[in-house]
């Protein structure tokens, strides 16, 4: 039976999240209507999948002369009222994304809601977390007193579409300037505007120019940044095709962030990754990484002097790539193909949520 289904994608990472599911249930002959907004460079993502889509908000959500909360607080009533407008008379089996919780709330159609933060971390998801019939996350994350609407997965966000089921690594979509094998390290900077980034710090200008001085001698050190460097950095500046930056995640000798989200990516890529920032803490999944797989290495902004330790240690450390690889399979044994798992949940559904409900270890049969 061909179903229909409604996804709003409001950040490039849920592009990522949801394409493998999207071009399969796509493949399969289903209805799927895509919602979008600009933001970076999520409208490319989209048109490189060769989906058709509606972007809500053309031109952009943001909200400029205005606090942070004020301006989400805006957007979030906006997006509602507009997607509220492009769903009236049209039916859905179910519906995937931030806002649609509202919406399938209020017409009573099943909804999904995907995380993998902590609750007590961002504690603005509850605007989510209320109307939100399920709530799909990591089985290790913390949704407090909402755990009863929970569907938890064996795996990361990140599995979804770097598994090596739907992902494999290719040298190619690396820059020619990058010679054959040549050993780099990929330093990632965030922009820390969004709304759970008030009060967070992460890799400033005189630690990275540490970095940089350290990284040198053992090989080339790229850096991609959402913020502006100084002068003298620009020259380790890169222009990434960023539907690419997984290629040169999974190639870069060592991955040093202040993102968790690209973080998680270069860990279960079996990339060593070190991150830098006041966000891993709170988030279960990152102590897991690092503490039973040891594919990650974290440091608080505290913490300066022993996360350059750990730098130097590893660019001194011989078979680095292949000692992480073998974790990386400990990783990819233990957990699922978060996407092939979903597949099936969506196409299924809601007979496959009560066979779910029933034997949460279903979803072990997809690895």
């Amino acid at each position: 039976m061909k179903k229909r289904y409604l996804f709003y994608l409001e950040h490039p990472a849920k592009v990522h999240f949801h394409k493998i599911q999207i071009n399969h249930l796509l493949k399969n002959g289903h209805h799927v209507d895509v919602l979008i907004n600009t933001k970076d460079i999520l409208e490319d993502l989209v048109k490189e999948e060769g989906w058709k889509y509606t972007n809500l908000f053309p031109k952009t959500r943001k909200i400029k002369g205005v606090h942070v909360y004020i301006a989400a607080f805006i957007n979030l009533f906006t997006s509602i009222y507009k997607v509220f407008r492009y769903t009236w008379g049209k039916k859905y089996d179910l519906m995937v994304g931030d806002v649609l919780v509202h919406i399938g709330w209020l017409r009573r159609i099943p909804n999904i809601y995907a995380t993998d933060d902590v609750l007590d971390a961002v504690p603005e998801q509850i605007v989510f977390f209320l109307p939100a019939k399920h709530i799909l996350a990591p089985k290790i994350t913390d949704l407090g007193r909402f755990m009863n609407k929970k569907i938890p997965y064996y795996g990361y966000k990140a599995l979804a579409h770097l598994h090596p089921n739907h992902f494999m690594p290719d040298r190619s979509k690396l820059s020619n300037d990058l010679s054959h094998n040549e050993k780099f390290f990929l330093i990632r900077c965030t922009g820390f505007g969004a709304t759970h980034d008030i009060n967070k710090k992460g890799i400033h200008n005189d630690l990275l120019t540490n970095m940089v001085n350290l990284l040198e001698p053992f090989g080339r050190v790229l850096i991609t940044s959402e913020r502006e460097l100084p002068d003298h950095l620009e020259k380790h500046l890169i222009k990434i095709k960023k539907s690419d930056i997984s290629h040169y995640i999974a190639f870069a000798h060592i991955f040093i962030g202040d993102s968790t989200t690209m973080s998680t990516e270069a860990a279960v890529l079996g990339t060593p990754s070190i991150e830098f920032d006041d966000y891993f803490h709170e988030i279960e999944q990152m102590i897991e990484l690092e503490q039973k797989y040891q594919l990650i290495h974290c440091f608080r902004t505290f913490e300066e002097e022993k996360f350059l330790q750990k730098i130097t240690e590893l660019t001194k450390t011989s078979n680095l790539k292949e000692i992480y690889s073998e974790r990386r399979q400990k990783l990819i044994n233990d957990t699922i193909d978060v996407s092939a798992f979903l597949i099936w949940l969506f196409e299924n559904y809601p007979t496959s949520y009560q066979e779910f409900k029933n034997n949460p270890d279903i979803q072990k049969q997809f690895k």
